[in-house]
């Protein structure tokens, strides 16, 4: 880290093609081949090589320790890549499927809200918690033989194909296949499961600042969907057209992190900064990694509690949200009357609040120093704190209540996801980072599953098994 500091790190000085063509921008195609050929040279530390990484909690090795903390102390004068954001922001719209456009899908399957093809549309959907769980651990064994700049590429081409399947097959083709929910979101959840572990474990040596901006694509992407696109679409324009748009933006991602990113991470075969860089980020295999699970694993235990409570609510609560307000006016104050709002109107609303809540959240986590343990375990259980109170003010089913909680809940799961993030890469040994974030993903996706599974359970819970004018109604009416 201290090389990469020497030489400046800047994305001016630091980018090189991939292919070296005398001067030349490289295709989309060769840039990508290219980046994914050169990630070969990233390799996977052999057992006697981790023997010499740094440990943080071998008291044994003070020398170890220092040289950890000197490395995380240089990593923090990186300057931010911010375009790291637009890399981030291609791919995880795709995961925004699981929102709005979910219900949309669904209608234009031709499925209600209630009744037993709705509940099987559920569980389709849930395939994309089902594809995190399996794929945040799964890929160590299964895509053993890929390095992790691999596995990035691979998950990148996995969701383009999921989110291809809606506006190719359903909206253009005209066809209401149930299996077509199944592929679309079970590619979506494999490929999410792959990339998000193994994207910010790649993306480590460029700093915590730039990976302070990775992390905030998610409500990013969010807001670019759920908030501009639904606005968008309230104008008039067909719902199918941000099918589209996700469609597009995710080779424009993958060309962006190939040919400007790749080249600094040691994926370019370059000298210099990169191959340093892939120095410092060799990666233990998964089974050295959980031979020295007592290093790293019983301290993690708390981070990943969080990350169980925080997708729960936020996979299960959000869902639930969609299918509650299901007229096409929501009630703001009261469930039988009171002021009304289009419920398209009121879900773009809905959305600033998520977004603002997730946002915020992501970027103050890091602005705390959280230096110990104990005050890590303390901005956990503020942020499962919020998390909870957003989840309980679902209950009241108004609409400014819906409001409040999804800033809540919302800002509980980014304030966690920043401060485990910051958590992993500056005290977990380097060696274990990708192991680290894999279990870590791996109980949040088992909350999410649980939560996502559970969306009829928590609109019951939300309608008091009733019925109302603008609420909870039997079959959609949007």
């Amino acid at each position: 880290a201290q090389a990469i500091l020497a030489q400046g790190f800047s994305p001016a000085s630091s980018v090189r093609s991939p292919i070296g063509c005398h001067g030349r921008a490289p295709s989309f195609f060769s840039s990508v081949m290219a980046a994914v050929m050169a990630a070969r040279d990233i390799e996977v530390a052999a057992p006697e090589q981790l023997q010499e990484q740094p440990t943080l909690s071998d008291k044994s090795s003070e020398a170890d320790g220092e040289s950890q903390q000197l490395d995380v102390e240089a990593e923090a004068q990186l300057p931010p890549q911010r375009l790291i954001l637009v890399v981030m922001v291609c791919m995880i719209q795709g995961y925004t499927l699981i929102g709005p456009l979910q219900h949309a899908f669904k209608v234009q399957m031709k499925i209600g809200d209630t009744g037993d093809v709705a509940h099987v549309f559920t569980q389709a959907a849930a395939l994309v918690q089902w594809g995190k769980f399996a794929m945040t651990l799964g890929q160590n064994v299964l895509l053993a033989c890929l390095c992790p700049m691999q596995r990035v590429f691979l998950a990148m081409v996995g969701m383009m194909l999921g989110c291809l399947i809606p506006p190719f097959f359903v909206y253009a083709l005209g066809s209401t296949w149930l299996g077509w929910v199944f592929i679309s979101f079970g590619l979506i959840g494999l490929s999410l499961g792959i990339f998000e572990c193994t994207f910010l474990n790649v993306i480590t040596p460029l700093g915590p600042l730039t990976k302070s901006y990775a992390i905030m694509g998610f409500p990013a992407a969010f807001a670019i969907i759920n908030v501009l696109g639904m606005s968008i679409v309230s104008f008039g324009v067909p719902v199918h057209a941000l099918f589209w748009y996700i469609v597009v933006c995710l080779p424009i991602g993958i060309s962006l992190f190939a040919t400007h990113f790749v080249p600094q991470l040691g994926g370019g075969g370059g000298k210099g900064h990169a191959s340093a860089t892939a120095q410092v980020n060799k990666q233990a295999v998964v089974w050295n990694s959980l031979k020295s699970c007592s290093v790293w694993l019983p301290q993690l235990v708390p981070f990943m509690l969080a990350n169980i409570v925080g997708h729960f609510v936020m996979e299960g609560a959000l869902p639930a949200n969609f299918n509650t307000f299901n007229d096409r006016q929501a009630p703001l104050l009261s469930r039988d009357d009171g002021p009304l709002m289009t419920t398209s109107q009121f879900f773009v609303v809905f959305f600033v609040f998520v977004g603002l809540g997730d946002m915020l959240s992501r970027r103050v986590g890091y602005c705390f120093r959280l230096d110990t343990y104990t005050s890590n375990l303390v901005a956990l259980a503020a942020g499962i704190a919020m998390s909870v109170f957003g989840m309980l003010l679902t209950r009241i089913g108004v609409g400014v209540a819906a409001w409040a909680s999804a800033f809540f809940a919302f800002s509980g799961q980014g304030f966690n996801y920043a401060v485990s993030a910051k958590y992993i890469d500056r005290f977990v040994p380097r060696e274990h980072n990708l192991a680290a974030y894999s279990f870590w993903m791996f109980a949040g996706s088992a909350g999410a599953i649980a939560g996502s599974t559970m969306v009829d359970v928590l609109r019951d819970w939300i309608c008091h098994g009733e019925s109302y004018p603008h609420l909870c109604i039997v079959g959609h009416h949007r």
